[in-house]
């Protein structure tokens, strides 16, 4: 799942905390514009496969979603 963090009503990471929450956490990349202290703290905290900061290239976005696919892909 690709999920930006900064979102209305519910920032991506909490997002994810609930999908984990309920048993359909899935292998996460988080994207965001902001990087203030407070947003690295989240993203550091969380459990995602990979943070991304806007901009980001073409290449960083496919090797993250390769790991999130090998994660989910275990048994």
């Amino acid at each position: 799942m690709v999920v930006d963090i900064d979102m209305p009503e519910m920032n991506g990471i909490e997002m994810c905390e609930v999908l984990k929450g309920s048993g359909r956490g899935l292998p996460t990349i988080l994207i965001t514009g902001k990087s203030d202290a407070r947003t690295r703290s989240l993203a550091a905290q969380s459990e995602a496969v990979a943070v991304l900061f806007k901009p980001f290239e073409e290449d960083p976005l496919l090797d993250a979603i390769a790991s999130a696919l090998a994660l989910s892909t275990r048994p």
